[in-house]
């Protein structure tokens, strides 16, 4: 592999890093060379990360995990994915929210007791 191409790789790599949240960094070794440290934060809550978007089949990335429209997290149902922004339901309650946006309260919402007379 000649050296464009790994530069081309690497510039590649730090770009998915980066929608992913990750940080990239340099620090020098012991024996003076730098080394690549990349550091995975924590999941944000609710926060859409990324939205990978295709006609055919769209998905979404929440909490460092992929799903698809009809798939659920948190009791969050996602019924649609668009371009620029996810459409999101929980007990009826609706509402669109884009990359990197603080989770909707929505999110909070409890969920309904399967029996309520408890």
């Amino acid at each position: 592999m000649d050296k464009s191409t790994l530069k081309w790789l690497v510039l590649a790599a730090i770009a998915v890093c980066g929608m992913l949240g990750w940080r990239v960094a340099t620090q020098a070794s012991k024996d003076g060379k730098k080394d690549a440290v990349v550091e995975r934060p924590e999941p944000r809550f609710g926060v859409v990360t990324a939205i990978l978007y295709s006609e055919d089949s769209p998905s979404v990335v929440i909490e460092a995990r992929t799903f698809r429209k009809g798939d659920v997290i948190h009791d969050v149902k996602v019924l649609d994915i668009k371009s620029d922004k996810v459409q999101f339901d929980k007990q009826g309650e609706q509402w669109e929210q884009g990359v990197q946006e603080s989770a909707k309260p929505g999110w909070w919402k409890r969920s309904k007791s399967k029996d309520s007379s408890l």
